[in-house]
């Protein structure tokens, strides 16, 4: 034991009664024992963060984008045609002066009250404007249809045309009736006076026709 012999280059080893042949190398000790290592760790996936649940976006009342709404009810109403402006009292305040001589001569043919409208005229168009007809709707969606208080003037001038009727009277029906007729030419104002058989409670949109049965715009209210 301990004694290496030298054989072709080869040592040979005698270590606790065992002969090893190692080739070029020199085994001095008893090799260590390997030092245990543990494996490593799987990457750990990082905790789930809860989020706290975000409220849908409100769009404000005074947003840029949020419409104006519509002023419906009775009140003043402005359209436009064709250049020609004009405002419409829906329905018109039957203490207007401007409506006495109907009311009188309404009362002296004994019959039915009529819903009022006024409407004001600026004609900067190249048409001429009779302010033909305006339709009322209602919240309830009946539609009031309103034309030249002229119409209801002859019916009620009718009632003095019996062979005993009142010639007088029949005859300021007909001053009346042609004094209400409306034609407004290019670039003059003036007044209409329209007339509706029903009471005008509600006013949810109003239409107005005035050039004739074919040409329409809208109303809006303005106050």
């Amino acid at each position: 034991m301990g004694i290496v012999h030298a054989w072709r280059g080869a040592k040979l080893v005698a270590v606790t009664g065992v002969l090893v042949m190692c080739a070029g190398c020199v085994i001095n000790a008893r090799s260590a024992s390997p030092t245990s290592v543990s494996p490593p760790s799987p990457p750990t996936a990082p905790a789930a963060t809860r989020s706290s649940p975000v409220s849908p976006p409100v769009s404000s009342p005074h947003s840029a984008t949020s419409t104006p709404a519509r002023l419906t009810g009775p009140g003043t109403y402005a359209f436009s045609y064709q250049g020609a402006v004009g405002t419409i009292q829906v329905p018109a305040n039957i203490m207007d002066p401007r409506l006495e001589r109907y009311g009188d001569y309404r009362r002296l043919a004994k019959a039915r009250p009529i819903t009022y409208l006024i409407a004001q005229v600026d004609n900067r168009s190249d048409d001429t404007i009779t302010m033909y007809e305006v339709v009322v709707v209602t919240n309830d969606g009946q539609q009031i249809e309103a034309t030249s208080v002229s119409d209801y003037v002859d019916i009620w001038r009718d009632a003095f045309a019996t062979e005993d009727g009142d010639v007088a009277k029949y005859n300021q029906g007909i001053e009346l009736s042609n004094s209400s007729n409306f034609y407004l030419h290019p670039g003059a104002k003036g007044t209409a006076i329209l007339g509706a058989k029903e009471p005008i409670k509600t006013v949810k949109r109003v239409f107005v026709y005035p050039a004739g049965a074919f040409d329409r715009v809208e109303a809006r209210r303005t106050s």
